[in-house]
């Protein structure tokens, strides 16, 4: 009798221990953050000023992919409801992805254009004509002194946001804009050589404004800032005019522009008897490349000044 009271008693104590295991809770686990960037430009910053900090970035437009068109998957409003934070160019770049990100996610929203010095700004011109219910050109990472007001505003952001990695934000995002600034100084030097009657900069879409701005360059687009218009025969016309009476001895191609859109403009102005050349390589306009070095944001900046400069320079070639 006793030996079953104490079996009795034995398999009552280890229900309860088993039970009070259960409620044990478990150990916290640092949940790792999850940021999504709407850009390369962005995702890019973000992975730099975040090395060495366990973080998880999100690119919506990847390279050859348009910001001006793109329109969220389900699987990015997902994304996008689950991210701790979420980072935009503005001044409507993502006009498709406007409403998400200033209405239904605008508590965790930070736009690079908010830090983008007023000065500095372009207004968005389309056929000559500013329209006042859009913004400013949108296309600020093509202007590297603001662009650095913009990376101090995401670093500042993020340290707000984690400030367990304050320091390492702060640390990473200094080596960064020296870099920056490095690039600045290095297109600077390379567009010397070009004479100033070549200055002209002909592209597919109007994405180049503040490049020409900082370099002191003329610029001529057959498609407007926001680059989600067919071309317009008019204004097809107007920039065959320019490049043939300046002649212009080479326009440019874009990653994200129909290459049809950059030889028809060669049609034109060969039906006036002007040949110019398309440069061998695309520039790097709204994304970045999918390879090494193109799939960073100072690889594709480079390579653009790169290929200008040597287009420009030495136009036979």
């Amino acid at each position: 009798m006793k030996t079953a009271l104490s079996l009795l008693t034995l398999c009552f104590c280890l229900v309860l221990g088993l039970m009070a295991g259960c409620n044990t809770p478990e150990p916290d686990i640092a949940k790792k953050p999850v940021w999504v960037a709407t850009t390369g430009h962005i995702a890019d910053a973000l992975e730099k000023i975040s090395d060495g900090v366990d973080v998880e970035i999100k690119l919506l437009c990847g390279p050859g992919i348009d910001p001006h068109s793109y329109q969220a998957s389900l699987g990015d409003v997902k994304a996008m409801k689950a991210a701790d934070a979420i980072f935009f160019n503005g001044f409507h770049l993502e006009a498709k992805l406007h409403d998400l990100l200033t209405d239904e996610f605008g508590d965790k929203t930070w736009s690079m254009a908010s830090a983008f010095p007023e000065e500095a700004r372009l207004d968005w011109v389309e056929d000559g004509q500013t329209n006042p219910e859009l913004p400013f050109d949108p296309h600020i990472w093509n202007h590297l002194p603001a662009w650095c007001s913009c990376v101090e505003g995401l670093v500042a952001q993020l340290k707000e946001i984690d400030p367990g990695n304050a320091e390492a934000y702060q640390s990473n995002g200094e080596a960064y804009l020296a870099e920056i600034k490095a690039l600045h100084e290095y297109a600077l030097k390379r567009f010397e050589a070009i004479p100033a009657d070549r200055r002209v900069l002909v592209s597919a879409h109007d994405a180049f404004n503040y490049f020409a701005k900082v370099y002191g360059f003329e610029t001529e687009a057959v498609l407007g800032v926001g680059n989600d218009a067919e071309a317009d025969v008019k204004r097809m016309r107007e920039v065959a005019s320019i490049v043939c009476d300046s002649r212009v001895p080479v326009i440019f191609l874009e990653t994200i522009t129909n290459p049809k859109v950059t030889a028809a403009l060669q049609e034109a102005c060969a039906a006036r008897d002007w040949s110019v050349r398309i440069a061998d390589s695309p520039l790097y306009s709204d994304d970045l490349g999918s390879e090494p070095p193109h799939d960073t944001f100072l690889g594709a900046f480079r390579s653009n000044v790169t290929l200008i400069a040597e287009s420009l320079t030495n136009p036979s070639s």
